[in-house]
């Protein structure tokens, strides 16, 4: 009650009632607008604002209800106020229809309740308090700060690109979302039609779209964590990976027979390399002009059954790619069938609309039609049991989308378009969810807009060209990305378009490839030279890269459950948790790798060196653990070819898996390395999670088990806890686990104790061997000469 009343008289108001009410407050406006502001929960409202005789759209962006959770609400002549329990407040004017929102500091944004536009579009206005830092939009990767930026909301393929290329302000995923880095708060536009989101003051969102566009007010209590967290709450999750997406994958345009296949997993093993999966192009059903074929061509592979089959025995997973296009010549025999059966695309006269595609004439499957969604997802269940283990869908904008079509829903190409790939990725997931629902999926997608994600999609960044100008905007695509929902967003390591003129660059592959090792999926891809066996003059540097990326999978599987859990991407910027405006705002090629790790690759051709920035606190060098960097500051590093600037924060621990893989199979839960990093006098926690890596509700049902590390070093004591709780089937009952100090050597210790008995300890390093049984816990003291 106390807060209410406070918060009325800043505004000068007199407070006639409060109460719990159903969470709804609305008013209808002098000119017989409809204005409805819903708490949908705690941190969320949604505000809807419909025309006389208009009805509201609501689309598929969001999967929480907005029904019944309660608010405390207040009113007088003029004001209607809903408080959620975060604090933040909708404050609604009975006579104009407009919304300011505020939290504790005063107000963040106001929607003046006006609504306008040019002839066919609808426009809002929201003004935002303070000037600051903006994110978001989806795929971009013009730049990580987009305020003052016109955001084109239209999916776009663009090959080739480059840094600095102006076609990347428009990408393929278009999210039609901002976050506020000074509030702590976004807003996600109700809406997949065609639409401009204009990033000044007032910031501006114009849609084609012809029904009343409404949104949400998304509070993050200050910090990009929180806003995270409460739009992947509204948009959903995604669920765990299969965890041998988490390893190495090799890709291609294309691998186009079987003994080809065959013969790059025999070399990658050869040659050392853990391998997990391998990506199949066009050509596993034949040549281009066979897009839509859908079946494998027998000339180029003898016996796919048997070759996917001794693929996976090898640990290697197949994924295929399938694409929205029907062609006229390969695959007549299925454009034939759909369009007599109306699933191809049509105009508004219900004549079928063929595409003109980089292959030729084609039907494009219209999956707004419920029976072409069917026949798609028999296509997929039959490829699928014969061995297929994930799905790749290239193309999917839609890539050539005539303006000209209608689809079966009534809505038009500008209206259809972004959504596409979110339907089309709604048939695989729904199979598997539905056939296979102890099958973990994985499905490479490039099209699409909010609440993809939870259709266990993997986007790429596409086509980027190979050069460095490729290289350079991936960190930003990664970020922005990762603030519109898509945590897993990732790229073709190595760069895809290559110069006929200089088709390899070992140096920029070695680059790119650090960027990779540390990025959500590793899987390198060009149209040649895609595998790190043709680099053999780098081998020293590529080979214990990739089997890096198998150390870290304990921590690496953690981040999973993390974006789980809370929405939470992978790669984060370094303002990441941070609260108000920081020197780190705009920062765009660095970025944090979970919460402990900073990662710094190296953008420029030649550069040996390269200013890393650290923001507060003590970083320690990962290379060097000897060293380490006192933030905030700006130091000018170290960097040659061989060297990832990599950086662990203060009190960090990192698990690990140091032990030789041939693929994510040969993980072993029994067994963790964990590296602690205590300078100075610090307190730190981390969890680590583990369950059986295969079973598709894990989190749901509770079979997993969580690993929490407590740290505190303070003067010459170190004190470290370790507590295992939970369990699920197959669990070891008890761990190994080797508690590693890098950086302080074996020679400053006194001594070293284990739930207070003496222990001996390596002369060289600081290892400590620890068994921790099943829900219990065991202390460490360190104790320094």
């Amino acid at each position: 009650m106390r807060k209410i009343v406070l918060f009325f008289a800043v505004l000068g108001l007199v407070v006639r009632c409060f109460g719990v009410t159903n969470g709804v407050i609305s008013t209808t406006t002098r000119d017989g607008r409809r204005v409805v502001v819903k708490a949908v929960d705690g941190n969320i409202f949604r505000v809807s604002n419909i025309a006389p005789g208009e009805s509201e759209k609501r689309t598929q962006a969001a999967v929480l209800a907005a029904d019944d959770f309660q608010g405390g609400m207040a009113s007088d002549s003029i004001n209607m106020v809903i408080t959620l329990p975060s604090g933040v407040s909708a404050v609604l004017d009975r006579r104009s229809g407009s919304v300011c929102f505020m939290d504790s500091t005063g107000r963040l944004l106001t929607d003046s309740g006006v609504r306008g536009g040019a002839e066919g579009k609808r426009s809002i206005e929201l003004t935002p308090t303070a000037a600051g830092s903006f994110y978001g939009g989806g795929e971009r990767g013009h730049s990580f700060d987009v305020q003052g930026d016109t955001l084109v909301m239209y999916n776009r393929q663009n090959y080739g690109y480059t840094e600095g290329d102006p076609r990347i302000s428009q990408m393929n995923i278009c999210v039609p979302v901002f976050v506020s880095k000074i509030g702590g708060y976004s807003v996600l536009f109700d809406d997949y039609a065609a639409a401009t989101l204009v990033m000044g003051d007032p910031i501006v969102y114009t849609s084609e779209s012809r029904r009343p566009v409404s949104y949400y007010f998304i509070y993050g209590e200050g910090t990009l964590a929180g806003v995270t967290e409460e739009y992947s709450r509204l948009t959903g999750r995604q669920k765990l990976p299969p965890f041998w997406a988490l390893g190495y994958i090799t890709s291609k345009y294309g691998y186009k027979t079987e003994s080809e296949t065959r013969g790059v997993i025999d070399t990658l093993k050869r040659e050392g390399y853990p391998v997990d999966g391998v990506v199949l192009d066009l050509y596993w059903y034949g040549k281009e002009t066979d897009m839509g074929r859908l079946e494998w061509d027998k000339s180029q592979w003898g016996d796919h059954r048997k070759m996917l089959s001794d693929l996976k025995n090898q640990g290697v997973n197949t994924v295929i790619i399938s694409q929205p296009y029907v062609n006229k010549i390969g695959a007549i025999d299925n454009y034939n069938e759909l369009a007599s059966k109306g699933m191809l695309t049509k105009d508004k006269n219900g004549k079928i609309n063929d595409v003109t595609t980089w292959v030729g004439e084609a039907g494009m499957l219209d999956v707004a039609n419920p029976d072409t969604r069917r026949w798609l997802r028999e296509r997929y269940r039959t490829l699928t049991d014969e061995g297929v283990t994930g799905w790749w869908g290239d193309l999917g904008e839609p890539e050539v989308h005539p303006e000209t079509i209608v689809h079966a829903n009534g809505e038009t190409t500008r209206e259809y378009h972004n959504v596409y790939g979110n339907v089309w990725s709604s048939i695989i997931y729904d199979l598997f969810n539905d056939e296979y629902p102890d099958t973990r999926l994985m499905t490479l997608m490039r099209g699409g807009t909010a609440g993809l994600q939870r259709y266990s999609v993997f986007p790429w960044s596409t086509d980027v060209s190979r050069s460095w100008g490729g290289l350079q905007p991936q960190v930003k695509i990664m970020l922005n990305s990762g603030l519109s929902g898509f945590g897993y967003m990732s790229h073709d390591v190595g760069g895809f378009a290559i110069d006929e003129a200089n088709p390899t660059d070992p140096e920029l592959y070695v680059r790119w490839l650090q960027l990779g090792t540390f990025s959500p999926i590793l899987r390198t891809h060009s149209q040649r030279f895609a595998e790190p066996y043709k680099y053999p003059e780098y081998r020293d540097i590529i080979l214990p890269l990739v089997k890096m990326r198998y150390e870290w999978l304990p921590y690496n599987y953690t981040l999973a459950y993390e974006n789980a859990v809370k929405g939470y991407p992978l790669v984060r910027p370094l303002n990441f948790e941070s609260v108000g405006a920081t020197p780190y705002d705009s920062i765009v090629d660095e970025y944090m790798w979970g919460s402990e790790v900073l990662v710094a690759p190296v953008l420029q051709q030649g550069a040996t060196s390269r200013e890393v920035i650290f923001p507060e606190g003590t970083w320690i060098d990962f290379a060097d653990p000897a060293v380490s960097y006192h933030g905030p500051a700006t130091v000018n590093y170290a960097a040659p070819l061989e060297r990832l600037p990599l950086f662990v924060k203060n009190g960090a621990f990192i698990p690990q898996a140091p032990y030789a893989m041939e693929n994510t199979g040969d993980y072993d839960p029994s067994s963790y390395t964990v590296l602690y990093y205590p300078r100075g006098d610090v307190k730190s926690s981390y969890t680590l999670y583990e369950d059986d890596r295969s079973s598709n509700n894990s989190i749901e049902q509770g079979d997993y088990a969580l690993i929490r590390f407590t740290g505190d070093a303070s003067g010459k004591d170190i004190k470290v806890a370790m507590e295992l709780t939970g369990d699920y089937p197959g669990m070891n009952g008890s761990k190994e686990v080797v508690l590693e100090l890098p950086g302080i050597p074996a020679s400053e210790i006194a001594w070293v104790k284990v739930d207070g008995n003496k222990t001996a300890i390596s002369e060289e390093m600081l290892k400590i061997k620890i068994i921790l049984q099943a829900n219990s816990a065991v202390n460490v003291e360190i104790r320094k000469k």
